[in-house]
């Protein structure tokens, strides 16, 4: 009987396994079919995109570091078809590339050797979409990292846990981790607006300028999850952070406010202490990494145990395109209103739409008003040391000025060729 009460939980608490790979999930088909994935790495312009913004990551003293998908990962492992029949002990990127259309197919990780330096995969995705009557023309720059396992959030319950642990290892839940990602949205005029982090299944945005300050490089910092290797939004000290698998209107109260939290809720643990260092790599769209269909890791009993597909099988397939991700995880912590929206499907998803666009045109607002200061600041340092700076005696004897201020200072003011300067210079 205990037996049995403990095997219900860890079902419960492991959630429901999909009688096939979630790339047959309905809707991804037919989503590829109409926007297929670039069969070429990008360009050398977008290249440099990618390598001026990339993300500063951040890990735990303890926490995993990323690995290259075909160097460390791939390489190491064999490939079998779905009736367990081996297709190559010594799996390269063609073999692996050539068959990434069978959704039965099976990789399995057996890591025989340390791993090189630490790579992220970069790459370029551009949409238009429609908001408050407009059309936009966003650029996405999107870096992936590889994990060789994913684990469960190191913030679970201990009794939990504690269950969990006699049906797996909670540190390798499932082989494979690459879903992990952070997301750039750039305006028509390449200047970042917003943010996307993947976090489990659904993603969370930070608008700058409304949500979250710009980096002065332009540089996102991200921290790296203890076990699960989600991404979140640098903070200094060691921070608990709630997750649910899959948002769902059961969940998204717990998710976003910490109210009723669900009986399989797992927080996710970010404890940074070092930034790494990274190489940036670059894979054409359509390659294998992205586009795998079978299983990229090995088939486990245990319901949520087996591997991942390729990279872009990350969130629902009406979710897909990136400007509707920025636009439906766009949420605050202990945001009600998201939650209530959340639950009302496509009436919602219309709210969060305006609301996004009052973000952005806040958010570009606020960022005009910081960049005026930061001018006006700037040359203000330098008038004020120049008024320090003791004339030449042919210029005090040809302006004699009984205030101790130059002409120019007393007829104007200060203030005033500060706000004139920095306003010429900003529109500029």
């Amino acid at each position: 009987m205990r037996a049995a009460t403990a095997l219900v939980a860890i079902l419960l608490l492991s959630g429901c396994e999909r009688p096939t790979n979630f790339s047959q999930f309905p809707g991804f088909a037919e989503y590829f079919a109409r926007n297929p994935p670039k069969t070429e790495p990008p360009p050398e312009a977008d290249r440099a995109l990618l390598r001026r913004y990339r993300p500063r990551l951040f890990v735990a003293e303890v926490g995993a570091r990323p690995i290259r998908f075909y160097e460390d990962y791939i390489a190491q492992g064999r490939l079998k078809d779905g009736g367990g029949r081996l297709i190559s002990g010594n799996v390269t990127p063609s073999i692996l590339n050539a068959h990434k259309e069978k959704p039965r197919a099976v990789f399995e990780h057996r890591s025989t050797g340390e791993p090189g330096r630490p790579a992220l995969y970069g790459r370029v995705d551009r949409e238009r979409f429609t908001l408050r009557g407009r059309e936009r023309a966003f650029t996405f720059l999107t870096w992936n990292a590889v994990f060789r396992v994913s684990g469960i959030g190191a913030g679970i319950d201990r009794w939990k846990g504690a269950l969990l642990g006699l049906a797996g290892d909670l540190d390798d839940w499932h082989q494979l981790d690459h879903y992990t990602a952070v997301t750039l949205a750039l305006d028509e005029t390449d200047n970042p607006v917003a943010v996307s982090f993947q976090q489990h299944n659904y993603r969370q945005t930070r608008v700058f300028g409304h949500d979250i300050d710009r980096p002065p490089d332009g540089r996102i910092a991200v921290d790296v999850a203890l076990r699960s290797n989600e991404f979140y939004p640098h903070s200094p000290e060691r921070r608990r952070r709630r997750a649910v698998g899959f948002i769902s209107p059961a969940n998204v109260d717990y998710l976003v406010t910490g109210r009723d939290p669900p009986f399989r809720a797992a927080d996710d643990i970010t404890a940074p202490a070092t930034e790494i260092d990274y190489e940036l790599l670059f894979l054409a769209p359509s390659d294998a990494f992205y586009t795998f269909k079978g299983f990229l890791g090995e088939k486990r009993l245990l319901p949520g145990r087996s591997g991942p597909p390729g990279a872009d099988y990350n969130t629902l397939p009406d979710l897909k395109p990136l400007h509707r991700q920025m636009i439906a995880f766009h949420w605050y912590e202990n945001d009600a209103e998201y939650a209530n929206w959340f639950r009302e499907g496509q009436a919602g998803l219309t709210k969060l739409r305006q609301r996004f666009a009052e973000a952005l045109e806040g958010g570009a607002t606020e960022a005009r008003k910081k960049e005026r200061r930061r001018i006006a600041g700037r040359l203000g340092n330098r008038l004020l040391a120049a008024r320090r700076t003791r004339p030449h005696p042919d210029t005090a004897a040809a302006f004699p000025a009984r205030s101790g201020r130059p002409p120019l200072f007393r007829r104007t003011g200060l203030k005033r060729i500060i706000r004139r300067a920095a306003c010429k210079e900003s529109d500029s």
